[in-house]
């Protein structure tokens, strides 16, 4: 579950969301060209300008998504978990004496497992398969393209190599902003129907 925050004329308002509602409201968000960007927390943020109606005046509007379990830190090894549960066809186990991930012919520990589960960085569904959450893939984007150098003399570096240049602090902030915009509404438009459909399948 999600913590949903909408920002509108009279203020905030608060509510829960299920994974299958923060990915509409994300696709959503793409087919209208807002800009939405990733958080390391494992949600996202989405921002829009409209002309109010009445005073004429552009107005901005926000939508904020966080899992109601903060992902925390995402140490290399978890990272390294995650990625090889993601492409494989990771399934969940149950023996008499553990429950396992497992994938290919390589089970994760069943400390590890626990973990995982814990954190809601996974999710099984009905048939024991096993995917990531939307908010460890929102999580470890967001990991993927934070700012990993730089910040003075008009330049920073992404994690991911990207570099960002400009004549102030703050038009080097937007460059990265933008860039972090610009992998979000891909990563969403890359999103399966196959994952879409297992986010309302899961136990």
């Amino acid at each position: 579950m999600f913590r949903e925050t909408i920002t509108h004329a009279t203020g905030d308002s608060e509510g829960t969301a299920r994974e299958s509602h923060v990915l509409m409201l994300l696709r959503r968000a793409l087919s209208k060209g807002y800009a939405m960007e990733a958080t390391r927390t494992g949600g996202a943020r989405v921002r829009w300008t409209r002309v109010d109606l009445t005073t004429h005046a552009i107005v901005a509007r926000a939508i904020s998504v966080e899992p109601e379990l903060s992902l925390g830190a995402l140490d290399l090894a978890t990272r390294t978990l995650l990625a090889r549960i993601d492409v494989g066809d990771a399934r969940y186990e149950v023996h008499p004496d553990r429950y396992v991930i497992a994938y290919d012919d390589t089970e994760i520990t069943p400390a590890e497992t626990a973990r995982l589960r814990a954190r809601r960085l996974v999710a099984v569904d009905h048939a024991g398969r096993v995917r990531l959450t939307l908010a460890a893939r929102l999580g470890l984007l967001a990991h993927d393209h934070r700012q990993a150098g730089g910040g003075n003399d008009g330049f920073a570096i992404c994690s991911c190599g990207f570099t960002a240049n400009g004549p102030t602090g703050e038009a080097v902030d937007e460059v990265l902003r933008n860039h972090r915009q610009v992998v979000t509404a891909s990563f969403v438009d890359s999103i399966s129907a196959a994952y879409a459909a297992a986010l309302s399948a899961t136990r």
